[in-house]
């Protein structure tokens, strides 16, 4: 049966309206009642005009509550209207039952006896009557089979089941009693818990009111009833629920823990504690989630959150604020040192190899803390101090603890500075290029056939300011892509020269960051470095773009048919610090790369023997076999360069062989004055 169907044949009418009170949609019980009128129409439009105002308070009223509850008149028939907001919209869905039958009798009995009033009023609830001052309470035979018990079964006594409500619940319920005797509510409700026969805990509305009064306006008689809302109350639980906590994880979610914070905080002027808030980052989550899958990755993210917890003292709180970020809060006399304690235990716990769907996993973290009241009494200000303190572990090498400090602070100030200035670096011409010579390691004493080409920014304050500064807050703000593209074409102008001077072959290298990569896929028009080349009339091979395998770990169509551009255009492709990242050798079978580059950490290693020598070796080996060609970059010493011509790599760069410089001085030192023209 089709959903339209069964409500049409329900005994209610049954309808759709929005916030305005407007009928969107109604069964054939209640269009057959109205004539079938044109939708939408108001609904206050087809009561009784004695019951409009009436219904435009009450439902003005459940705008706030998110329930509505009226008798009123549908032409001249009696109807009880109850209603609900949808959860998640604006729409209501409601129904009217036909209480004329109930009001008739209702009229009847008014005068004979008024105990029946609200029951006929509640019709099917359970129905108790209590007579104040003598100490009785009379239940209905269905009050009491809503608790799984029979007549006869529970004393006829208010405190019979005043002792099977929830402690929780005793104070209000007692709170709503005394407002309403007092005159203060024309009605008593209120919602408690009630012990069942069963032992279950029922969740019951209970309405009320006094029937009659002594001379001196005390109670004598009250009647009423309790529904039962057990469902209602699950389903509530269930959405609040899920608006604060984390689905995948169980933790509490971001907007449960600002509701903790601000707990705490409140909290804190009165018992003197100190907060800590701690933000834990997972290092190189991405690289696994990429590499085995985010199956793979969801399943480490519950391990992760269950061994957080695990380590939390008493009165913590850990919270997930999505994807691989989580954050402590920890209130305690002296936050300072607990904080740095449970960090280094965090990071202790999280070295630990992970076995996630027969994978060996292995994960660090970086951890940033802000401590309150020293750096902030707000919510804001704390996951600020906080995130720069992340910011500062992830800078220093990740897997450690960083505490806020004010001169974290101002360093994110000057990096806010230094990319506002560095917007305009390049326009003002304080962004320039130096050439570092790569030598043929068969033939040291030849004139190179490569260089690489670094950037440099000359500050006209600040003088000359570090690439590792820069280049970070460059890929932050986007500006990589423009600046990028100058690196290239500045580096083609210069190979240009160099081959016309009469160093045919001469190849320069360019950096190309992951960043670089996918902020040019956002661009609306993505920089034409083959044919700008062509324009030059240079062949591809004059320029080498060197990648990271952090751009390989991407898995991004765009990226890889990038790459496919610039390798069908001549150019040549260099996998830079070869080694360091997360599967290298699995993505040399799945890319077209020329050269690898052996990352400085291992070069830096020759001299001491054992393992640094046997992985170049590896790599060299390796590579040539692929058909690549081998860069050992960092050599800084006569020794290491002749390991690395023992094993037979291909070229070598580092400071043995010179540093960076200008192409002037490059020309003047590394290739024949007589040929080279500037």
């Amino acid at each position: 049966m089709h959903i339209a169907s069964a409500l049409d044949a329900l005994p209610q009418q049954v309808w759709k309206a929005d916030a305005q009170g407007r009928l969107l949609w109604m069964n054939a019980r209640l269009a057959d009642a109205l004539n079938r009128p044109a939708l939408p129409t108001p609904l206050s439009l087809w009561l009784h005009e004695d019951d409009r105002a009436a219904f435009a308070q009450a439902w003005g009223a459940a705008q706030e509550v998110g329930r509505f509850e009226l008798e009123y008149r549908v032409g001249t028939a009696w109807v009880l209207a109850q209603a609900q907001r949808l959860p998640g919209s604006a729409l209501w869905l409601g129904t009217h039952t036909d209480i004329a039958a109930r009001r008739a009798a209702e009229n009847r009995l008014n005068e004979a006896d008024a105990v029946w009033k609200l029951a006929l009023e509640c019709s099917g609830d359970g129905v108790w009557d209590w007579h104040v001052q003598a100490g009785t309470e009379y239940y209905s035979d269905r009050y009491l089979r809503l608790y799984g018990f029979e007549p006869g079964d529970i004393p006829p006594t208010p405190d019979a089941f005043d002792a099977r409500t929830h402690p929780d619940d005793l104070a209000q319920m007692a709170c709503d009693r005394e407002d309403h005797f007092a005159g203060r509510t024309p009605l008593y409700r209120n919602e408690h818990r009630v012990l069942a026969r069963d032992g279950s805990w029922k969740w019951v509305l209970s309405r009320g009111m006094v029937i009659a009064r002594d001379a001196a306006g005390q109670p004598l008689r009250m009647v009423g009833t309790h529904t039962d809302i057990t469902d209602r109350k699950r389903q509530e639980a269930l959405v609040w629920q899920q608006a604060r906590l984390d689905t995948l994880t169980g933790l509490p979610n971001r907007r449960a823990l600002r509701e903790h914070i601000e707990r705490a905080l409140a909290l804190r002027q009165m018992r003197g504690d100190e907060l800590a808030v701690m933000f834990v980052d997972l290092d190189h989550f991405k690289e696994v989630n990429d590499s085995l899958g985010h199956d793979v990755g969801d399943a480490l993210l519950v391990q992760v959150a269950e061994r957080l917890q695990a380590r939390m003292p008493a009165d913590a709180v850990v919270a997930r604020m999505g994807g691989d970020e989580f954050t402590v809060l920890l209130a305690t006399a002296r936050a300072a040192p607990e904080a740095e304690r449970v960090g280094h235990d965090l990071l202790q716990s999280l070295s630990e190899a992970f076995d996630v769907a027969g994978e060996r996993v292995y994960v660090s973290a970086s951890i940033g803390v802000s401590l309150a009241p020293r750096d902030g009494s707000e919510i804001e200000a704390l996951f600020k101090h906080a995130d720069l303190a992340l910011y500062e572990a992830k800078g220093a090498g990740r897997n450690r603890v960083s505490v806020f400090t004010p001169a974290l602070h101002e360093a994110a100030q000057r990096r806010v500075r230094l990319a506002a200035e560095l917007r305009e670096a390049l326009r003002l011409g304080q962004l320039s290029l130096v050439y570092q010579p790569i030598l043929w390691l068969r033939d040291v004493t030849a004139a190179p056939r490569k260089a690489e080409a670094l950037l440099r920014w000359r500050h006209p304050q600040l003088g000359d300011v570090s690439p590792a500064h820069f280049i970070p807050i460059a890929e932050a703000t986007g500006l990589i892509v423009d600046i990028g593209d100058w690196v290239f074409r500045t580096a083609a102008a210069q190979a240009q020269a160099w081959r016309a001077a009469g160093h045919a072959g001469f190849q320069i290298s360019i950096n190309k960051s992951p960043v670089q990569f996918l902020g040019e896929r956002s661009h609306r028009v993505q920089p034409d470095w083959v044919g700008h080349l062509r324009d030059l009339g240079m062949p591809g091979d004059a320029l080498a773009v060197e990648i990271t395998e952090g751009l390989l770990l991407e898995r991004d169509e765009a990226v890889s048919e990038r790459l496919r551009e610039l390798r069908d255009g001549g150019l040549s492709v260099s996998l830079d610090d070869f080694g360091t990242g997360y599967s290298s050798l699995s993505y040399l079978q799945h890319h077209a790369i020329d050269t690898v580059k052996i990352d400085r950490s291992f070069v830096a290693g020759l001299e001491s023997g054992g393992k640094a020598v046997a992985l170049c070796r590896a790599i060299v080996t390796m590579a040539h076999e692929l058909g690549m060609e081998v860069v050992a970059e960092g050599v800084e010493t006569e020794a290491q360069m002749l390991a690395l011509q023992t094993m037979g790599c291909d070229w070598g760069q580092g400071w043995w062989f010179g540093k960076g410089v200008s192409a002037a001085e490059f020309e003047e030192r590394w290739l024949p004055a007589s040929t080279c023209k500037s």
